[in-house]
């Protein structure tokens, strides 16, 4: 558990969790259906400038550059995410997070180790304006990329470090979240909203299988936000 963060846990999961987790950091919410929902409570029940979600199956943050390894202190990891904090601070960015794939060959950190375009999930964190943009509570299972891509329409960038992966494991693939909450059509119905709202800025991708969903297409974002024209100098 990182050092003095809140766990956030439904009411009726309180007491499971009074054994292990001090009481002053323990923050049960609401009987909420949905990840946006619960994340809609926060942003208007927590009065913190900087607001940083960590969902509760994060294994660890691994180091994309060089050969270093995984990284599973807490105190560490709070200083990856203080210093995402200060530099989106600095540069004046509203929401920041890291990779979401260990996939170096995709990502290239050694080229671009900062990008201004990543999908927004897992772990992240808001500030200024952004910190208080709700999230779209009527898109099943599709809500984060929403978020993203109205982070994209009203502050044009984010800050994505892709130097560290924070690992959450396959998307969908544990237990809890949304899964067993939002269906096979609850995705479908979500991905014809974003299509309806963000038209060619949204991609679809080679459906791949979701736990408890089957086949879903995943959905890429069709911002740019560099000139393509840059290439790496050696």
């Amino acid at each position: 558990m990182l050092p003095n963060a809140t766990i956030t846990v439904a009411e009726s999961e309180a007491a499971d969790y009074a054994d292990v987790v001090p009481k002053k950091q323990l923050l049960p919410h609401p009987e909420l259906r949905g990840l946006a929902a619960i994340r809609n409570w926060l942003a208007k029940t927590l009065q913190e400038d900087c607001l940083v979600e960590i969902d509760d199956d994060l294994r660890g943050v691994i180091p994309q550059l060089g050969k270093a390894k995984r990284i599973t202190d807490p105190a560490v990891i709070a200083e990856l995410i203080e210093n995402g904090h200060r530099v989106a601070e600095d540069l004046g960015i509203g929401v920041f997070c890291w990779s979401r794939t260990a996939n170096n060959f995709l990502s290239d950190p050694t080229f671009l180790p900062i990008r201004f375009v990543q999908p927004v999930s897992c772990s992240f964190g808001m500030r200024g304006a952004a910190r208080n943009r709700l999230w779209d509570e009527t898109i099943p299972g599709r809500a984060d990329l929403d978020f993203t891509m109205r982070t994209m329409l009203d502050d044009r960038v984010l800050l994505a470090d892709m130097r560290f992966y924070f690992d959450h494991g396959r998307i969908f693939s544990g237990k809890g979240g949304a899964v067993g909450i939002v269906s096979r059509e609850g995705f479908e119905a979500g991905t014809r909203i974003l299509y309806d709202r963000w038209g060619k800025y949204i991609g679809r991708k080679r459906p791949g299988f979701m736990r408890g969903q089957g086949n879903v297409a995943p959905m890429s974002i069709r911002v740019q936000r560099h000139n393509p024209t840059a290439k790496q100098v050696d």
